[in-house]
């Protein structure tokens, strides 16, 4: 449907029909022709011109509504007769013309969406509908699309043009959905009918003002509650939340049914559902046709993914007034029993979650995380270009690496080729925790050693041997301690061991390494080059030289693991030994490789690989599989397509710029360290003595998850705030973190 433009001048209209004159300027509509008329004087009008075709029955029940509303709590339009003293004007072109005055005000829309005007959102629906029920009359508008009552007809006759075939699927399970309805069972009365982001005008989060009652229609009655739900979840971090305060403040003037309640959550999916729709069926440039439907389509995905029931059934309460239900303790149950009681889970009330997209999670309710600490997804949650990779290999082959397959080949070349000249050679494995078993392995074949070395504080993965590497936790809770030819080196901790800091640092790191190995033959040293485990640690200039230097002359391997800080996690390098002078005899790669995908990979030098080719031969069944070389190449491009590699030099500069202007004001931040997006922030209760701060480091990362924003703990003291998140992490996010971690420290976290 497209909007005729007027026949007569704008201006010439409001002279002669109207008696007002001023200067034209067209606004947003959408089959109305709107324009503001701007006098001299300062007075302004809207002037609404509908098509010839337009019912006058609906026109004359638009003036209706607004006449009902003349005497409401929030500023409303007034028509303004003809100069005959008639409601409109029929021009000579058959078409429709009103004059209304306008109404000042920002728009919901103009002010952000801010979560706090939620509840008065609701109360102006409340009022509304209260305002519009004593309006009698049996005036059925005869378009149907934005008639809640005909939306399955509606999105199943339009959902033909969505191009994605996900999409359809969304809206053809939301058409299941709201075909259930029983609507002969749902009061009727006039709504509104279009409480959308720009025609509710907010000051300090209040509702003053309504516009646009254009869509008025004798209707369902809890359409108006679901329509403003519907525009009011919209850029919300908590969807839920923000509707279920919109239907609080309804309830303060109208009073859902139970049945109305039953079907509040399937009436809004149904109008998120018309809305994206209809815009996909227009061809039309008109911005107020399209201006919230990428919007919605992402709230729909969150939605549609999360548990509609549950949803549901908390709409349902709050529409009703009863209380909240108590937290769901039943999955966790659940996950301790079927995948056992060790099980780790974050936070004091975990979290269920249901999906996720760039740097966000959603979870079971459909709320929106920042997500500030998965390593895992490097290039982003559900990052469409490695999923089409994976989806598109899939359905031709996956086999493994005893046949021939370009995937595999491609992919080992071009990790060789970030790598120094000399690590020329790749496994591709499974798993970070496989990739450092075989660096292990290839360590102690090729120097028929046994003993290994590692750093104080330092986890390596979770296999029986690495465990035993890793006194991160072999020293922690349950751990059994250091095995028999483990050798560990100091922490690398500027922060806490003076002697690891400064100019001297490189010497005396050597002089204790050199110490603790004397009389020793190890195999290999195996050192992350950043600590993560360790408290995001980053050594001072000389300390990772000084302890490969070590290693080297006591005739060992260096292994470099890279599993957590790798593929240009940290800014200024890809790999975060080669912020350092150093050369490794073996790298490690893990997390990142596959972004979420099972994918890892050794690179080492061709001598080394030679040597371990003892005519034991090497096999891994899915290791270098066709699927996951094609989702470690996809993840490759979009490292370098995007410059994900500088982002992270970018934002994590003003991460860490953030977290020290905050430690100016906040004397529990001991310490900020870090490189690229893979930061630390020390917590201590006391900058002199250091004593280490957990309790408010735990209450800072629980506020912040409270707040929409996931942090986690690391460090041997469990007092460090760590900050890993995708390598699409924003500007806007670091201010967004900055933000949380400030309130945090401030009035919601007290010393401890």
């Amino acid at each position: 449907m497209t909007r005729a433009h007027p026949a007569i001048e704008p201006a010439h209209i409001g002279r002669e029909y109207f008696g007002v004159d001023g200067a034209p300027s067209e606004l947003p509509g959408y089959v109305d022709v709107n324009i503001r008329l701007d006098s001299t004087d300062g007075r302004s009008w809207v002037l609404k011109i509908s098509p010839r075709t337009q019912d006058r029955a609906t026109i004359r029940l638009t003036e209706h509504a607004i006449a009902a509303v003349k005497s409401s709590s929030f500023l409303s339009p007034r028509a303004v007769p003809t100069s005959n003293g008639e409601p409109y004007a029929t021009l000579p072109d058959g078409s429709v013309a009103r004059l209304h005055t306008w109404v000042n005000g920002m728009s919901y829309a103009d002010q952000g969406h801010p979560p706090g005007a939620a509840c008065s959102i609701g109360r102006t629906a409340g009022e509304i509908v209260q305002c519009l029920s004593a309006i009698d009359t049996d005036v059925h508008r005869p378009d149907r699309l934005w008639d809640l009552r005909f939306c399955a007809d509606t999105v199943a006759g339009l959902s033909h043009h969505l191009k994605r075939a996900d999409r359809r699927s969304m809206v053809d399970a939301i058409v299941d959905r709201v075909a259930s309805i029983p609507f002969d069972d749902l009061p009727v009365q006039v709504i509104h009918g279009d409480l959308n982001t720009s025609n509710l005008l907010l000051q300090d989060d209040a509702v003053i003002g309504v516009i646009d009652f254009g869509d008025a229609r004798r209707t369902i009655r809890i359409s108006e509650l679901a329509i403003a739900c519907a525009y009011a979840m919209l850029h919300q971090d908590d969807p839920v939340a923000v509707a279920s305060q919109v239907c609080s403040g309804f309830r303060e003037f109208s009073r859902p049914s139970n049945t109305e309640a039953d079907h509040l959550f399937d009436l809004i999916l149904g109008r998120l559902a018309t809305s994206v729709c209809i815009a996909a069926s227009l061809s039309t440039d008109n911005p107020h046709q399209h201006d919230t439907a990428d919007a919605t389509w992402e709230l729909l995905a969150r939605l549609t993914s999360a548990d509609m029931d549950a949803i549901s059934t908390e709409l349902r309460a709050a529409a009703l007034g009863q209380g909240p239900a108590e937290p769901d303790q039943q999955q966790i149950r659940k996950a301790r029993t079927v995948l056992g009681p060790s099980l780790s889970l974050s936070y004091d009330e975990p979290l269920h979650i249901m999906r996720g997209s760039g740097q966000y999670l959603y979870d079971h309710r459909a709320r929106r995380y920042l997500d500030c600490v998965n390593n895992v997804a490097h290039v982003g949650h559900s990052n469409r270009r490695v999923t089409d990779a994976a989806v598109k290999q899939m359905a031709v082959l996956n086999t493994n690496t005893r046949y021939l397959h370009e995937n595999v080949l491609r992919y080992a070349r071009r990790l060789a080729e970030t790598m120094p000249e000399h690590l020329d050679t790749v496994f591709v494995v499974n798993s970070g925790s496989e990739a450092n078993e075989l660096a292990i392995r290839l360590a102690r074949t090729v120097t028929g050693r046994r003993d290994l070395v590692c750093f104080r504080d330092g986890y390596h993965g979770n296999t029986s041997t690495l465990i035993e590497v890793s006194p991160y936790k072999f020293d922690g809770p349950g751990g059994i301690g250091r095995q028999r030819g483990v050798h560990v080196l100091p922490s690398p901790d500027a922060y806490r061991t003076p002697r690891f800091a400064g100019p001297g640092a490189g010497a005396n790191y050597g002089a204790d390494a050199e110490r603790i190995l004397e009389d020793t033959s190890p195999a290999a040293l195996i050192a992350e080059a950043l600590q993560g485990c360790g408290g995001q640690l980053v050594p001072a200039a000389g300390v990772l030289e000084a302890a490969y230097g070590v290693a080297h002359e006591l005739g060992g391997l260096v292994i470099a693991d890279e599993v957590q800080t790798g593929m240009g996690r940290v800014g200024r390098a890809f790999w975060a030994f080669q912020l350092f002078d150093v050369t490794p005899d073996i790298v490690t790669i893990g997390k990142p490789a596959g972004n979420g995908h099972p994918l890892a990979a050794v690179v080492t030098t061709s001598a080394i690989a030679r040597a371990f080719d003892n005519q034991m031969e090497y096999f891994n069944t899915f290791g270098g599989n066709p699927v996951s070389a094609a989702v470690g190449n996809a993840v490759l491009d979009v490292i370098f397509d995007d410059e994900l590699q500088h982002n992270a030099d970018v934002v994590g500069a003003a991460i860490m710029d953030r977290l020290w202007s905050l430690a100016e004001r906040h004397p529990q931040i001991g310490d900020v360290r870090g490189a690229g997006l893979f930061i630390g922030a020390e917590l201590v209760t006391d900058r002199e003595s250091k004593a280490p701060a957990p309790d408010v480091a735990s209450a800072v990362v629980e506020y912040a998850k409270a707040h929409g924003v996931l942090l986690s703990i690391d460090g041997p003291h469990h007092n460090v705030i760590k900050i890993k998140p995708p390598l699409v992490f924003t500007i806007e996010d670091a201010d967004r973190l900055g933000s949380v971690i400030d309130h945090a420290l401030g009035d919601q976290v007290p010393d401890r």
